[in-house]
C-alpha cells in the first residue's frame, strides 16, 4: 500500500477490500484489494482490483482509484429497490410508436442509469411484445435487444442485493409492480 504522501488526495480510495460495488459496465463486482501498481511506463498509482460477479473463473478488472471513485458505487439497499419500483409506476409512459425514435429514446434511458425509468421501459417492452405475439407477430428485434441489456443491468444488482435468483428477481419486481 502506498502512503498518503505519495498519492494525491483525489486518489484516496472510497472502497475497501471485501466491498461489493456496482461498476458502470462490468456490473456487480467485489473489490478484492486496493494496491499500488504500475502498468507500462505510466507512473505507479493506486488501483482497485475487482472481481466481476457474473464472470466465472479468473476475470479481474484493474481500475485506477481516481477513475474508480467516479465509476463505482455502493449497491442499492432493498428499500432503494422497492422505492425505484414504486417510482417507475408514477413516471410518464416512455413508449414511442416510431421504431427508430423508440430505439433512440430507450438507449438514452439505458445510458442515463435512471433505474426507475429502466424498470418502466422493461415493463412497457414486455407489454408491447405480448401484444405483438397475441396479434401473431414477432416482438421487435431492437426492443428485444434493449430489453436484454436493461434486464441484465437491473436483475444483476437486484438479485445480489435481494439474495434472489434472476428468475425470482423478475417475480419480485412483477409482484411489486402489481401490488402498487
Amino acid at each position: 500500500m502506498v502512503s498518503a504522501m505519495e498519492q494525491p488526495a483525489a486518489c484516496t480510495p472510497i472502497f475497501a477490500a471485501g466491498d461489493t460495488v456496482m461498476h458502470t459496465s462490468e456490473g456487480v463486482c467485489t473489490v478484492s484489494e486496493v494496491r499500488a501498481m504500475r502498468f507500462g511506463s505510466a507512473p505507479q498509482q493506486l488501483y482497485y482490483v475487482l472481481k466481476p460477479s457474473t464472470v466465472k473463473g479468473s476475470s479481474t478488472v484493474y481500475m485506477p482509484v481516481a477513475r474508480g471513485n467516479s465509476m463505482l458505487r455502493k449497491l442499492l439497499s432493498p428499500a432503494d429497490i422497492d422505492g425505484l419500483i414504486s417510482e417507475s409506476l408514477r413516471l410518464e409512459p416512455l413508449w414511442v410508436e416510431n421504431n427508430k425514435a423508440r430505439k433512440d429514446a430507450f438507449l438514452r434511458v439505458l445510458q442515463s442509469g435512471n433505474y426507475a425509468q429502466v424498470i418502466r421501459m422493461i415493463s412497457e417492452i414486455h407489454a408491447h411484445s405480448e401484444e405483438r405475439i397475441a396479434q401473431g407477430r414477432k416482438p421487435c428485434a431492437s426492443d428485444e435487444n434493449i430489453l436484454s441489456e436493461a434486464e441484465r443491468l437491473i436483475h444483476q444488482e437486484f438479485s445480489c442485493v435481494l439474495h434472489l435468483s434472476q428468475k425470482d428477481t423478475v417475480d419480485y419486481i412483477c409482484s411489486r409492480l402489481k401490488a402498487s
